[in-house]
């Protein structure tokens, strides 16, 4: 759904994900003395092992950055389990600096294991893993915002934040027919948590947010495109032309096909 235009956001870009993946494999869960060129962050599950020398256990993890010297293994005795996040999107900084990880050994802590281990069980249970890029950034999301942001960051950012992976959410989905409660799931935080994070920040619910996005981008597209109306309702998220020209014509007061009449840029020809 939905390009906003109600208000500017200096917006927090959702990094692409590369992978997200977990083992308690000794063999798997080893790694250098190397370097690569991806930003990977580990949640440690159970067990423990050694980073770069120093140790991890149970609720630590460890951020590794591109070209940075890395070697880490489990405990012979407690060999650890852990969940990796990968990617190579330089937008994954801003992350790394919000997981408050010690500047010397990129060592933090985290909270809310149970989210995590929810997401190993999906991993574990699926075949086929995640279907899309768009899933695992919403998973990445998810496991940052319950685990990481909620204790590690002020109030007033963490608001700031979820309202802009929601904002990000929105765009990111938008052929389809998100609900608020979808949203809030996607983003891991309540109905109401969300109603009142919308309302500061742009002077509306969360439903009529998305309506204005769904609105905007269909003014875009009749205004800029030849797609059909057809075409363009399900590019905003609508089966059914009839529901998406009746909502349209509600709250612009003028049909889809009036609007990009009346919208249309004019051709100029060579009279020459």
């Amino acid at each position: 759904m939905k390009r906003h235009t109600l208000i500017a956001v200096d917006s927090v870009r959702t990094p692409k994900i590369c992978s997200i993946g977990f083992s308690n494999d000794p063999e798997v869960t080893r790694f250098g003395p190397s370097v690569r060129n991806q930003y990977i962050i580990h949640y440690v599950l159970s067990g423990k092992g050694i980073f770069n020398g120093n140790k991890v256990e149970r609720g630590q993890g460890f951020l590794i950055s591109p070209n940075t010297p890395e070697e880490y293994y489990p405990d012979e005795r407690e060999p650890w389990s852990f969940l990796w996040v990968i990617s190579e999107d330089p937008a994954m900084r801003r992350f790394f600096e919000l997981h408050n990880a010690s500047t010397e050994s990129g060592i933090f802590n985290f909270t809310n294991l149970y989210e995590i281990e929810r997401v190993v069980e999906r991993l574990t249970s699926v075949e086929t893993g995640f279907s899309s890029s768009a899933e695992l950034s919403e998973t990445f999301l998810h496991i940052f915002n319950s685990s990481i942001a909620s204790e590690r960051t002020p109030q007033s950012s963490t608001s700031r934040l979820y309202f802009e992976f929601s904002v990000n959410y929105v765009k990111t989905n938008l052929h389809l027919s998100i609900s608020v409660n979808e949203l809030c799931r996607a983003i891991g935080i309540t109905q109401p948590y969300l109603y009142r994070i919308f309302k500061e920040a742009t002077g509306v619910s969360p439903k009529r947010y998305i309506l204005d996005c769904k609105l905007a981008e269909a003014k875009r597209l009749l205004s800029q495109t030849d797609l059909s109306v057809t075409q363009i309702a399900d590019s905003v998220g609508y089966e059914s032309v009839l529901d998406f020209s009746k909502l349209f014509s509600k709250h612009t007061k003028v049909s889809p096909t009036d609007y990009r009449a009346a919208h249309r840029p004019i051709a100029i020809t060579d009279k020459r």
